[in-house]
């Protein structure tokens, strides 16, 4: 999924590729807005002006701010699933887990302005049902490695979402502190957190 910031150049002579590069541009634009001024104090005239298009047009893709902050959740969703997922299914579970773990790590302090959005609205209610389980499908092989991981007797057999309340509430928090700090992340720092986390799952 391509990346945008500052102005735009686009390349692309077909109709089709405008249509998503302008969806995409106007997803951008709106959530460095939310982040920075939060919901209520961004209009939808400050998102078309930053995204340098009409209102027609945002109103074309986005009829409300709630189904923009939706779409904006599926993006980054859909993003970290392109960035994180591999050919890891012949590892161990602890090391398929520990690929997911780093590799979410990795994504987010990479991409600082994604994980913002989401500290901020992954409990909101403005975040739908369909857009949570339209989320949750993207990591269902995560989830299934959990769930084999307890038939083994190898993780906790505890709830599936009270596991990952959990080990998800642990790494937000690193990145957090990780991106508050500035602080470079290290394989050293990778590897404690990854033990952190699979010493709370492990049986």
């Amino acid at each position: 999924m391509k990346k945008i910031e500052g102005d735009l150049e686009y390349s692309f002579q077909i109709p089709y590729f405008c249509v998503v590069e302008k969806r995409e541009q106007i997803i951008v634009a709106a959530m460095v807005l939310f982040i920075e001024n939060g919901v209520q104090a961004t209009p939808m005239s400050a998102i078309a002006k930053s995204a340098n298009t009409g209102m027609g047009t945002i109103y074309n893709y986005f009829t409300t701010k709630e189904e923009l902050i939706n779409a904006i959740y599926i993006y980054i969703k859909q993003d970290e699933v392109m960035t994180i997922s591999g050919p890891i299914e012949n590892n161990s579970i602890k090391r398929q887990f520990e690929h997911f773990c780093r590799a979410l790590i990795s994504y987010f302090v990479n991409n600082p302005l994604h994980f913002r959005f989401m500290d901020q609205f992954q409990s909101s209610p403005v975040i739908t049902e369909a857009t949570r389980s339209e989320g949750a499908a993207a990591f269902a092989a995560y989830l299934a490695l959990i769930v084999q991981g307890q038939e083994q007797g190898i993780i906790k057999s505890i709830g599936i979402e009270e596991l990952m309340q959990f080990v998800m509430g642990g790494i937000m928090g690193f990145i957090r502190w990780i991106l508050a700090e500035n602080k470079p992340l290290s394989e050293g720092l990778l590897d404690n957190q990854l033990r952190i986390a699979w010493d709370a799952l492990k049986e």
